[in-house]
């Protein structure tokens, strides 16, 4: 679905035109200016966007400040379940932009169509063979070195078609080392290495209809997390699918989708490469999901269609602890006692054109969801709290309402309102001693926590004319039931230092609210210019300001491309951050201010387009770290980068 409520961003190599249809498409050049960018380096840039980063892989994605199970990432419509208690794997480390066709980031208006959710949604949609050269391979290979922490990328794509089928493999690899922060400082253990693979084959029925299977896999091996006490050893992923599309414009139901799939993540945890560790620990993490759905879109006459969307999943969770005391036998525990969880939903959003000027989008959806413990192991470890059944049946409801308009052909404004819900997540309904490095707490679940609620009220106006546009936002959430932990002196601790025990709570109320900009121009044929702000806040019901809420941040990128060479000047700034939460761990975090330069060179040779690219990243060696980075860890320092890329 594309409308004011969503971002659609393509990632697949695209020539930027002036037509002002395409002007969205301009933030591509912005985003991918270093193609050898993770998604998460991507993503960061998007004005609706932050990451909470606990070290240089697995940085977890935040919408509008709202984080965790307070928002849906998905991967092509897919559920995907971390299989680690501390937020080390989310869905987009298992996504390279080489297998990536585009992101689409949708805020809580509509953003609860593919699930229940008080945030908003991060779909990821894989790229897909074409058939543009049949009977042809076509592809690319690039390879690119930068200088922070001497890390190499290598990365391919193959494709290849004929009438009917359609081949696309894709495959990168990385290896970083620790890197240099500020003044030639290395950052112990931000090192990782990583190899992702996908491929996916399409078979054209006829001319409307077409069925594929995609495979993706993703492996991780010695990654390290300064900001945490343990590092990863190992970290996969395995994530399949079959679908069938059809799409005929001459029919009442102009698209229609079924998929299922499966995937299955390993994740393990260890300190075993850690000096000084008193208790050595092992920590891995199982998550499998079976899952399927159906997206139709019909036209029900010239101003009106209907989006609707079945789907159901089911999710089997299990992590444990091994603690190595030294001349005594190991202990075990089960850190998410081994629990299934079964959610099936229904969504539909109905859209009018009332006049030429006018839209209304009403969207609504429906969750029902069973929590279940699945082992006698894992009920009894539960009972010790005193819940003799942790067993939930929830049903979740959702409603939006959108409404826009056309005050000329330059302005568009738009307003909505949204109820929503979600479930709590495995960690709040069943961790067991999770420890929370930010703030030294040990956490436990709560079986008996209630839904959390929203309430949001979105306001929206775009200024577009010929070759500028300019896009201003503005949002208010109040969240009832809001799930936060509080401390409970009633428990002893179990991790070694820890200053207590944090059960996960309802508090009454909360509220979060803020604004995001974007303005993008384009003065001449040769010149770009890309500048996003966002500033968010937030409260609880004692007038505490919530945690991990990112201050005021803008990026501006000024890009000079007369032929096939381009130089891009690039500022990133962010104010200070004192409105913190100390008990989750927080301090105080300065502002800073940043500045990039960036090169790229196009040509052709032997009819293969042959691009390097090359720049300067945090060009005066600041010192600095985020506000959403865990520990204080400083960031990389001056960053030297070059990669060439080919066409074949």
């Amino acid at each position: 679905m594309n409308d004011d409520s969503s971002r659609i961003i393509e990632l697949r190599e695209i020539t930027i035109s002036t037509n002002q249809k395409n002007q969205q498409r301009q933030l591509v050049n912005f985003f991918r200016s270093n193609n050898s960018s993770t998604l998460e380096e991507i993503i960061s840039r998007l004005p609706e966007v932050s990451l909470l980063r606990r070290g240089s892989y697995g940085m977890e994605p935040t919408l509008r400040s709202f984080n965790g199970g307070q928002i849906n990432v998905l991967v092509d419509g897919m559920r995907i379940h971390g299989a680690c208690t501390d937020k080390m794997d989310p869905a987009t480390i298992y996504i390279e932009p080489i297998n990536l066709e585009n992101l689409q980031v949708q805020t809580v208006t509509t953003g609860f169509m593919s699930g229940s959710s008080v945030g908003g949604t991060i779909n990821m949609k894989m790229a897909e063979p074409d058939y543009l050269n049949a009977n042809k391979i076509t592809g690319m290979i690039s390879s690119g070195y930068q200088t922070a922490a001497k890390s190499f990328y290598e990365s391919a794509r193959l494709n290849y078609s004929t009438d009917k089928w359609a081949f696309r493999m894709s495959g990168t690899y990385r290896n970083n080392k620790n890197y240099r922060s500020s003044g030639g400082d290395v950052i112990d253990f931000s090192h990782f290495e990583k190899a992702n693979y996908s491929l996916s084959v399409k078979y054209k029925h006829n001319t409307y209809t077409y069925f594929k299977a995609d495979l993706l896999g993703d492996d991780g091996w010695n990654i390290g997390y300064p900001a945490l006490p343990m590092d990863v050893g190992y970290a996969a992923a395995r994530i399949g699918s079959l679908s069938m599309h059809r799409e005929n414009p001459s029919k009442s139901l102009y698209k229609w989708q079924v998929k299922i799939y499966a995937n299955k993540i390993d994740h393990t945890m260890d300190d075993t490469k850690r000096p000084n560790v008193p208790i050595h620990m092992d920590m891995p993490g199982w998550s499998k999901t079976y899952g399927a759905y159906s997206e139709a879109e019909l036209k029900v006459n010239q101003k009106q269609k209907l989006l609707l969307r079945a789907d159901g999943s089911s999710t089997f969770l299990k992590a444990s602890m091994t603690m190595y005391q030294p001349g005594e036998l190991p202990m075990y525990m089960l850190t998410w006692p081994d629990n299934r969880k079964n959610q099936y939903g229904i969504s539909a959003s109905w859209l009018m054109q009332i006049d030429s000027t006018v839209k209304l989008q009403v969207t609504g959806r429906t969750d029902f969801i069973t929590h279940n413990l699945v082992s006698q192991e894992a009920k009894d470890q539960v009972s010790i709290f005193g819940y003799p059944s942790a067993n939930r049946n929830d049903l979740l409801k959702n409603l939006s309402v959108l409404f826009s308009k056309k005050l000329s052909q330059k302005i568009k404004v738009s307003a909505s309102i949204a109820y929503t819900e979600r479930m709590p997540t495995a960690s709040e309904l069943y961790g067991f001693y999770l420890f929370n490095s930010n703030d030294g707490y040990d956490y436990i679940g709560n079986p008996k926590l209630n839904i959390e609620k929203s309430l949001q009220a979105d306001l929206s106006a775009i200024y577009n004319w010929k070759n500028y546009r300019v896009q201003l936002s503005y949002f208010y959430s109040s969240l009832f039931d809001y799930i936060t932990g509080t401390i409970n002196s009633s428990f002893s601790t179990m991790t070694i230092g820890a200053k207590g025990v944090k059960e996960f709570v309802n508090i009454p109320d909360a509220s979060v609210s803020g604004m995001e900009g974007s303005l993008i121009l384009k003065p001449s044929p040769a010149i770009d210019v890309v500048s996003t702000i966002r500033y968010t806040a937030g409260k609880d019901n004692k007038g505490n300001p919530l945690p991990f809420i990112a201050p005021l941040k803008n990026t501006t990128s000024v890009r000079y491309q007369p032929k096939n060479f381009s130089v891009q000047l690039e500022t990133e700034a962010a104010s200070k951050q004192d409105r913190i939460n100390i008990e989750a761990g927080e301090d105080m975090t300065t502002g800073y201010s940043l500045l990039h330069i960036r090169f790229g060179y196009n040509t052709m040779i032997f009819n293969n387009i042959i691009e390097i690219q090359g720049g300067i990243e945090n060009i005066f060696d600041r010192k600095y770290h985020e506000h959403l980075d865990w520990g204080n860890i400083p960031r990389p320092g001056r960053n030297l980068y070059i990669q060439f890329r080919i066409h074949l």
